[in-house]
């Protein structure tokens, strides 16, 4: 209470998440910003003495490769992502990279009930970003092995293989085990007029 007698009104503070937005064909993806280690042109003549320095010896896939898909190497505006901790790291094409933004925490929204298989060792979560969705990338999902034909084999919702103890669990992990225990029952839904439209509908 001040000198006036009147309460102070306490303002709550935002909590904010920064990441990298990421193009992948049609559809758009967020990495961790503090996951990112380096971001590198394919042309660039030392590429792959760039991605030695980070213990990676084999050549960066596409991200659609990660989920059993096809990806392209066509873009020109193509980049490599590398991204870990100090004992993992990976790197993976995208199509591009729309830079760093700054997401309220509050915006951000867990896969819906109906997602149960594969996908949500994928995606940790998705927000509103240009007028389409955007969806997380699951950082412990990136680091592990579990790629390919064997991304799409199990239902399990860990990754495959030992996670080694240097992979503790980020902001975002634990944001992701706190908001899969909502009770979908009491959020109310925007409708939605078409969803074939939506970026998920073309993975």
């Amino acid at each position: 209470m001040s000198l006036r007698g009147r309460e102070r009104a306490v303002v709550p503070v935002a909590q904010v998440m920064e990441f990298l937005m990421l193009a992948c064909g049609q559809t758009l993806f967020a990495l961790q910003a503090d996951m990112v280690r380096s971001v590198i042109r394919p042309e660039e003549g030392d590429a792959e003495g760039i991605l030695s320095t980070f213990g990676i010896a084999t050549p960066a896939v596409h991200l659609s490769e990660r989920f059993g898909l096809t990806g392209s190497y066509l873009s020109q505006e193509s980049r490599i992502v590398v991204c870990g901790t100090q004992a993992a790291h990976v790197a993976f094409r995208v199509d591009g990279v729309l830079g760093l933004h700054d997401i309220d925490a509050t915006k951000i929204k867990s896969l819906l009930p109906h997602f149960t298989g594969p996908e949500r060792r994928w995606i940790a979560g998705m927000f509103s970003f240009q007028q389409t969705i955007a969806l997380i990338l699951h950082t412990r999902w990136l680091l592990s092995d579990d790629r390919g034909s064997r991304a799409l084999s199990s239902p399990s919702l860990e990754p495959h293989g030992h996670r080694p103890e240097a992979l503790s669990p980020t902001i975002m992990d634990v944001a992701t085990d706190q908001r899969d225990t909502l009770d979908w029952n009491e959020i109310e839904f925007e409708e939605v007029t078409d969803a074939d439209d939506t970026p998920w509908a073309q993975i």
